[in-house]
């Protein structure tokens, strides 16, 4: 039976608007496209001559990818707010998958706790999980690489939203500093690397208004666009992009920063000095400091001629042929996604849908039924299971 449109449902006159503003909305999106283009083609010699040939290897480097999913729906059932997250590894050479490893892990926070806040402990806590199944997976990678999902010091932001709410306790501050220490763990090896999937890197618009001021304030300019989308666009396929070559020993943070304020026309005699600030500003709240930043670098790679490039980060005690070796091995990367083809493979496997929160919660109801029948009232059991649980399917 097919499902009746959304859209029908609504009524004639709002149908109609909403036609009217997609047609608006759609004339938009040709503009910036337009504009877009002739973004690139400025942008082409600026960008290939600042690449390098990324090179293939033939060496068979043992690689390793952790990742995790936690669903995003969280449910209110059961007098506390749940949420789920799985973690998942692989571990491949030469293509082939040798071990795999998985962890299920549930998160439980009181209903009082704003939905943001919870969402922002969730997010530390299978972090956590994930740096802690890395860890213990570096003996096995030591003479190879490790792969991990994200930057390391994202979930810094997690912790900085809890404070900056005044809801990071003892329990929070705890978290945090264990994820810390796996993190610095991870980093001391000198055998791993973070993928960053999602983007929203835009250093080259920060280091071309550094150079143009006429780029501050202007609307249609390379400050609005992220890296990812210029460059895979303009980057030829087996290359690479260093920031260095770019930014120099300041990270990327700093010169996307430069970007958000040249959008804003946020700008003065020293913007850089300005951006420096602002970019080490939560590393310093939350004790970790602007040096350890300092000592990440990141890259864009692009493998395959139709797929996105790849922004990579990796301490500097990496040397960069072991790296350029590492994601040169043939079938390092993912044609289709353009991503480690290892870390898409984790994701393939541990991946939770929105609506596995609830389907857990009700195994957890239903095992709870029936060890409690006969221990407590009838009416005790009624209001708990059905009169507290406005969300339960009927």
């Amino acid at each position: 039976m097919m499902e009746e449109i959304e859209w029908l449902k609504l009524p004639h006159d709002l149908q109609y608007k909403f036609f009217e503003e997609a047609e608006r909305e759609s004339d938009r999106i040709v503009d910036a496209v337009i504009k877009l283009q002739q973004l690139i083609s400025d942008l082409k010699s600026f960008i290939l001559s600042n690449i390098e040939e990324l090179g293939f290897s033939d060496k068979k480097v043992k690689v390793a990818a952790v990742d995790g999913s936690r669903s995003p729906r969280l449910s209110e059932r059961l007098g506390v707010r749940y949420g789920v997250f799985s973690v998942g590894a692989v571990v491949l050479l030469g293509g082939k998958r040798v071990d795999e490893k998985y962890q299920a892990g549930q998160f439980k926070r009181k209903q009082a706790f704003s939905q943001d806040v919870s969402r922002y402990f969730f997010s530390l806590l299978s972090t956590y999980s994930e740096r802690k199944m890395a860890v213990d997976l570096l003996d096995e990678v030591k003479d190879g690489f490790l792969i991990i999902d994200g930057s390391f010091y994202g979930f810094v932001y997690s912790a900085l939203g809890m404070r900056k709410q005044g809801l990071f306790g003892d329990n929070e501050r705890d978290l945090f500093n264990r994820t810390l220490k796996l993190t610095e763990e991870l980093l001391r090896s000198g055998r791993v690397i973070g993928v960053i999937k999602r983007s929203h890197t835009r250093a080259i618009g920060g280091f071309l208004a550094l150079k143009n001021r006429d780029l501050v304030g202007k609307a249609e300019s390379p400050v609005t666009i992220i890296d990812k989308l210029l460059l895979s666009a303009i980057m030829p396929e087996g290359t690479l992009l260093r920031y260095e070559r770019i930014t120099g020993d300041d990270p990327v943070y700093v010169y996307t920063q430069l970007a958000y304020m040249a959008h804003r026309g946020i700008w003065d005699e020293d913007p850089l000095k300005i951006a420096r600030d602002r970019a080490y500003e939560p590393y310093r709240v939350m004790g970790i400091g602007e040096n350890a930043v300092k000592k990440l670098r990141r890259m864009q790679v692009k493998s395959h001629l139709d797929a996105p490039v790849c922004e990579i980060e990796y301490p500097v005690t990496v040397p960069f042929e072991d790296l350029r070796t590492l994601l040169g091995q043939r079938n390092f990367f993912n044609e289709a996604t353009g991503l480690p083809f290892a870390l898409d493979m984790v994701d393939s496997l541990i991946s939770l849908d929105p609506r596995f929160t609830d389907e857990y919660v009700s195994e957890v109801e239903a095992r709870a039924l029936g060890k409690i029948q006969g221990k407590v009232s009838a009416e005790v059991l009624r209001w708990f299971f059905d009169l507290l649980n406005p969300q339960k399917s009927t």
